[in-house]
Parts: C-alpha cells; structure tokens; sequence
C-alpha cells in the first residue's frame, strides 16, 4: 500500500523547514542517540504548531487512507505511547532494537511510512528481517510483538518516518499482517 503523495509532500515540506523543527520536533532523550528528532502526538491540536501551518489535515488523511486499506474502523484510537509520531534522522542514525510495551490482551501495532528516504540506509527492522520500502509506501510493525530497529541512515536526504501506533487484538493483528503477504 502506498499513501498518496499529495498528502505526504506538504508533511515532507513542513518538516523539512528547518524552523518548524528546532521550534517543534524534540531530541529523544536517550544516551548515545544522535540526528534525529520527533514530533509524537502529532494529532493533538497546537495552536502554535497550528500558526506554523502544521499540516493536521493531511497527517489526518494518511491515517484514514491506511485505516481503509487494512479495514480498520475509521474511528480506530491512537496508542497512547507516541500516537502519530513524525520522525526526522540524518545520516548516522538508525533505531536501536526495542519492543513496544502491550496493553492486556492486545498489542501494540504501528503503521508506518517513509515519507522522505535517505540514499542508502534507513530500512525497518523486524524479527531480524530487513523490510525493503519505496517512497511513501506503509509496512506494519507488530511493535509489541517483535523486536524491530532500522539499518543506518546514509546520504545528504534526510529519513522522515510517519508512524501511527495503535492497539490491536490478535484477530485484528491477523488480518492486518495477511493484508500484508
């Protein structure tokens, strides 16, 4: 499944504008950790991020574009964790291997998408597999069920990641990874 790109040009644009990301996206606040930054909760409204123009309407159309294709209810919550989460790295970077924490009897499931790729680098990681993607294209992540990190980001073009986290049981979990084969 591909997000369409007139939703992920003006979210690659407005992340790429230096500004919005020393005003708006954080350094994660782990050790040895370097290029990169995040916006979680990217769907909470902020009126400052709202004066910057923040694109809501297009984070908000990729999450129904994706809900729609794995036939989710349009009205599927974000987790609590990071929600909508937009990440920026440069070359140097790549996710240190984690798993997500689970809620009772469900897991932790992410939707993610590169909407800007390095040249070389930058790949998911998951259960030990790399996860070859094109531009704008989703894969899923069973973040609470296997252990997932990225191949280091390479290249002057810098990685920027949307990631919608949410909660899903077995069965719905099931039917989103076959969607996927």
């Amino acid at each position: 499944m591909f997000i369409d790109e007139k939703y992920a040009a003006p979210i690659r644009e407005w992340v790429l504008n230096k500004e919005n990301r020393e005003q708006f996206l954080h350094d994660p606040e782990m050790k040895g950790v370097k290029n990169v930054c995040g916006l979680p909760h990217s769907q909470i409204e902020d009126r400052l991020r709202l004066k910057a123009k923040f694109p809501y309407l297009e984070m908000f159309k990729v999450w129904q574009q994706i809900l729609a294709y794995y036939e989710l209810p349009r009205t599927q919550e974000l987790d609590g964790e990071f929600g909508a989460l937009i990440s920026y790295s440069e070359a140097g970077h790549a996710v240190q291997p984690h798993k997500d924490p689970n809620p009772p009897r469900k897991t932790h499931t992410r939707f993610n998408v590169l909407i800007s790729k390095s040249e070389k680098g930058g790949e998911a990681i998951i259960d030990g597999e790399v996860i070859p993607t094109e531009l704008n294209e989703v894969w899923v992540c069973a973040a609470g069920k296997y252990k997932h990190s990225s191949v280091m980001t390479e290249g002057e073009t810098p990685r920027i990641l949307l990631s919608y986290g949410t909660y899903l049981k077995d069965t719905e979990l099931t039917k989103v990874l076959n969607k996927n084969l």
